[in-house]
């Protein structure tokens, strides 16, 4: 992923990050760190947000895991 700093204009290329949650900020990178903040996440083809999970599991295929969890999570 590539990362940007909004005050010097550092870049920045990392291949495994790690998001942390934080209040003020969202979701950020721990090791997107310059100037004493947090680093941009630049939007590439290569990256374009979190992946889609896809399970192989025939139980959990299709919209049958959605579909369970509505109905057992729903007010009756």
């Amino acid at each position: 992923m590539k990362f940007i700093c909004h005050i010097c204009g550092n870049k920045k290329n990392i291949y495994k990050v790690k998001f942390k949650y934080i209040d003020t900020k969202g979701l950020v990178c721990e090791e997107a760190r310059c100037c004493n903040t947090y680093m941009e996440q630049i939007k590439t083809e290569e990256y374009k947000g979190f992946p889609d999970i896809k399970r192989n599991e025939e139980h959990m295929s299709g919209d049958r895991l959605w579909n369970d969890f509505k109905h057992n999570n729903t007010e009756k």
